[in-house]
């Protein structure tokens, strides 16, 4: 018997029936066009998902009011939406899956998104000190919450009418009905503050009036919080009385998530969280009530079958698992898990592809999210004897992709391994999870028999030597140095060889350099007990393209954790032997360090493309050796690169 054999067993919600325990929960996707309207990329999206075998797909949220809605996803506030949301019903159901319509009022969320369209506010429970100034607000009346509560009613019933097989109240992460319910953000004196139960009332008439709309049959699942993970928010004791005061209005099932997402960051775990960090919150609200409970968060397909298995929880939520590779459920039914390409939680999914031709969405593992509709590539008519020169994550894929078209690819890597640059981002703090990308990679290619040369370098005399119809050049980046004096001292060194355990490190510590490398080599010094500061000349994370907001956050958590010291908005003037000497706020100051420690960005190594330049030879560059970027970027140039070729 299949290990995952417990994942495949039916599930009940209510009166639903469903084939399996895994559920994709709701996730922003951008994938409907500025008015709201289903594309024909969305419904590739969830199609895709539905026929990788989840059990039960729930779409991104659909706003329930015309005060709270966003561009580029779909409304279900007036009946003129059913259609659209009919067309996705339709379209999940045919590919053998069940659809969940999240219904949500955005509420605090706008703090989130950073952005409220015009002439709309940010509804509040309460105006508090917390909120960020530059937005509009306004607290939420009485007479306003009777209005959500039937226009909550109301999307129910049109949800329904277009095919909904479940209802899903989004209750968590800091909307309008999570802000009610969290002593954080809830500091009313009337009927809906004060006790758990007062703030759970705006959520309860929900639910009881959807019930009374839909009559019995309809299930009704509602996602919330089990925690805050802030000081002075909900605890896990009030959030299983939450849990059974919304069970007995009618809730047929609860989704326990966490986090407030404008001010924390565990509603979407980043690699530094250990798996499954709200698992346990979801097993103890699963011992207060009766009905089933779903457990979401940073979820891998070994501990979700776990879960199952032990009866933690009823259902799984895999969000960025099915992203990374939406056929991840027929995998584990058939027991290929060898075949998955595994989520590592970079939370590159968060962030639009640089590129604008990617398209709103972006994955470091599946390169094809969002474009669902363009893979598999067809076979080329004309095979080719390609070089791929680097073994780097964009040589490998480039590879690969190009060999499933059916060229003929060999790849070389000047180092004794592969992996390239990826090697020294497996080595970071947290990030040993990383490694399931290049070790699947290197799989595929195994499974490709894709013939691969370590140690050995490509020169032009190689390639003219081997004279193929084309080489793909993918060598990479090394790090910048700095321009300042003494900046080639001895003891003046490079994060990544830090990271990697390449060069030797004593005394106090100065990191010049407050983006990932920095930070993470920062955080592994502090934790082997070194004094280490950071200094950088931006804002934390500042300095290009702005790093992802959950896993800047989480990092800077933890430097404040190791008590850092930070040295923002800093130029460095001249490196001593003994110190690292900056401008800060117009005066000079000596930050003492025995190691200097540089992380100050990536530099370009395509010097092979510009020899080949004229040869006649068809050359193309792909990855850092174009421009540094993540790997994200990455991943789409080298699918794109070989769709081309």
């Amino acid at each position: 018997m299949s290990s995952f054999a417990n994942l495949f067993q039916p599930g009940t919600i209510g009166t639903l029936v469903v084939k399996n325990r895994i559920i994709m929960p709701a996730m922003g996707t951008q994938l409907a066009d500025a008015e709201g309207r289903v594309t024909q990329r969305l419904l590739d999206y969830y199609r895709a998902r539905a026929q990788g075998g989840a059990g039960l797909i729930t779409p991104q949220f659909a706003s329930v009011s015309a005060d709270a809605t966003l561009p580029f996803t779909m409304p279900i506030y007036h009946n003129s939406h059913i259609d659209d949301w009919r067309k996705l019903a339709d379209t999940v159901h045919e590919a053998g899956s069940k659809i969940c319509i999240q219904l949500m009022h955005i509420g605090m969320l706008f703090i989130y998104s950073g952005f409220v369209p015009e002439g709309m506010v940010v509804k509040a429970p309460s105006l508090t000190t917390w909120l960020k100034n530059t937005l509009p607000y306004e607290e939420i009346s009485v007479d306003d919450i009777d209005r959500y509560v039937e226009d909550f009613a109301q999307a129910a019933r049109r949800a329904v009418a277009a095919g909904a097989d479940v209802l899903e109240l989004h209750a968590c992460h800091g909307c309008l009905v999570s802000s009610f319910m969290s002593p954080i953000t809830n500091r009313r004196k009337d009927e809906y503050g004060g006790s758990n139960v007062n703030r759970a009332r705006f959520a309860r008439r929900i639910v009881e009036r959807m019930r009374q709309e839909l009559g019995p049959a309809v299930p009704i699942m509602v996602r919330m919080n089990a925690c805050d993970d802030l000081e002075g928010g909900i605890t896990i004791d009030e959030a299983i009385e939450q849990a059974t005061i919304l069970e007995a209005a009618g809730a047929d099932a609860i989704n326990v998530s966490s986090g407030l997402e404008y001010w924390t960051t565990l509603s979407i775990p980043t690699f530094l969280f250990p798996e499954g960090p709200m698992v346990p919150f979801a097993t103890m609200i699963k011992q207060g009530i009766s009905v089933p409970v779903v457990a979401a968060g940073k979820i891998g397909p070994e501990y979700a079958a776990s879960v199952i298995n032990e009866e933690k929880a009823d259902f799984v939520a895999l969000g960025r698992p099915l992203l990374a590779d939406p056929e991840l459920p027929n995998k584990l039914r058939e027991d290929r898990i060898d075949d998955v390409r595994r989520c590592i939680y970079c939370n590159n999914c968060l962030k639009s592809a640089t590129d604008p031709a990617a398209g709103p969405m972006s994955c470091s593992v599946n390169p094809f999210v969002s474009r669902e509709a363009r893979y598999p590539y067809p076979a080329t008519p004309t095979p080719k004897r390609i070089m791929v020169a680097g073994g780097g994550l964009a040589g490998m894929e480039t590879a690969i992709y190009l060999k499933e078209r059916g060229h003929q690819v060999t790849l070389y890597e000047r180092e004794t391994q592969l992996g390239g640059q990826w090697n020294v981002a497996c080595a970071s703090p947290g990030k040993e999870g990383y490694r399931a990308l290049s070790d699947y990679l290197i799989k595929r290619l195994a499974q490709l028999a894709v013939p691969i040369h370590v140690n050995t370098e490509v020169t032009t005399n190689m390639v003219m030597e081997h004279s193929p119809d084309a080489v793909v050049i993918a060598t990479g980046a090394v790090p910048t140095g700095l321009p300042v004096p003494g900046a080639d001292k001895p003891h003046v060194v490079q994060g990544h060889d830090v990271l990697a355990g390449k060069v030797p490190v004593k005394g106090k510590c100065a990191v010049i350099g407050g983006r990932f490398i920095g930070i993470e080599a920062a955080i592994m010094l502090a934790e082997k007990n070194y004094k280490v500061s950071i200094i950088t000349k931006a804002g934390l994370g500042e300095n290009g393209v702005k790093l992802e907001k959950f896993n800047l956050q989480t990092l800077g958590n933890r430097l404040f954790d190791l008590d850092i010291p930070l040295y923002l908005n800093s130029t460095v003037v001249e490196i001593t032997d003994r110190s690292v000497f900056i401008a800060m706020g117009g005066e000079i100051y000596p930050v003492r360090a025995d190691t200097v420690i540089l992380s100050v960005g990536m530099r370009s190594v395509d010097s092979l493309a510009r020899e080949l330049e004229g040869s006649g030879l068809a050359v193309y560059k792909v990855g850092d050796c174009v421009q540094p970027k993540d790997a994200a970027d990455v991943s789409y140039q080298a699918a794109r690169l070989a769709s081309t070729v």
